[in-house]
């Protein structure tokens, strides 16, 4: 719902909660049309029959998809489903660019034994992760910052009217919007694995907005524990440059079509889906169902 006109008339009308209950529970609402009824408060999300997570939302789109259909039918259903299979047998899971905590709380809800660390530098997005963590009784580990390719500061670009396309990188998506830009701390992996800070890797998912290549440049470890990587790629050149920093390593590469499952690909490069799985072969038996639709 793009027009402000509609949208702040949608807004005056009251008790939609109390409406849609009965709709989303029935599941007769097609997407095409739920996609647009937005809902504002806590609200509970299935993860399936036993699982479920609470997130705050406040009117925004990822959000409402999943109040409607969970995580079935939900935003990044396929990229969901891949994640909850390799969040099954972590023990030490990265959310790098976590943003309000949606892949988080789906990892703890699946492996609530595990050390689950959500990083996200962004003030105004960081506050609604805080606030879904304590929804959750606090089960996330949060760090205020962005990850690089070394410890220190940066400037992050953050849109005025879409906190979450903040990004280290400047107008990642070409829109000449205005953009505020302050300073955030930057640590490397590398760095935080020194220090004690993390203890190990099993398992991350990397979205920064065109920044994902530098956040594994500070990763050099990554030879060592080899974790399984779901990775936003939305630029070709960042998708050879990840070819390169991991080459030699086994790793497989798979497109996430959230329409097909997982698809083997050569290289990594944009797709219409964005996301992608970089595996090993000890993750490839968890994945099988993925990869056999």
């Amino acid at each position: 719902m793009k027009n402000p006109l509609l949208r702040t008339l949608y807004s005056a009308i009251p008790a939609k909660r109390w409406l849609f209950e009965p709709l989303r529970r029935s599941q007769i609402v097609p997407k095409s049309i739920y996609r647009h009824l937005f809902v504002n408060g806590s609200m509970r999300i299935k993860v399936d029959e036993k699982r479920h997570f609470f997130i705050q939302n406040n009117g925004h789109y990822i959000e409402t998809l999943l109040y409607w259909g969970g995580i079935e039918k939900g935003w990044e259903r396929e990229s969901a489903a891949v994640w909850m299979a390799l969040c099954r047998q972590a023990h030490h899971i990265l959310d790098v660019g976590a943003n309000t905590g949606i892949y988080s709380l789906l990892a703890h809800s699946v492996q609530a034994g595990a050390d689950i660390c959500a990083f996200e530098p962004v003030p105004g997005v960081l506050r609604q992760l805080e606030q879904n963590n304590a929804l959750n009784g606090n089960p996330l580990r949060l760090f205020p910052m962005a990850l690089g390719p070394e410890d220190g500061e940066a400037t992050l670009y953050d849109n005025l009217d879409n906190h979450y396309e903040a990004s280290l990188v400047a107008d990642p998506h070409g829109k000449h919007r205005p953009q505020n830009e302050y300073k955030v701390a930057v640590r490397s992996i590398d760095s935080l694995l020194a220090d004690g800070t993390l203890s190990g890797i099993d398992l991350m998912k990397v979205d920064v907005e065109k920044f994902e290549a530098q956040v594994l440049a500070g990763f050099k470890a990554l030879a060592h524990y080899k974790p399984a990587v779901l990775i936003e790629i939305l630029d070709d050149s960042i998708g050879r440059d990840i070819e390169h920093m991991i080459e030699g390593l086994g790793y497989h590469f798979f497109n996430i079509d959230e329409e097909r499952g997982l698809q083997p690909v050569a290289h990594l490069s944009k797709s219409h889906s964005y996301n992608f799985l970089l595996a090993q072969d000890r993750h490839l038996p968890a994945l099988k169902s993925a990869l056999q639709r």
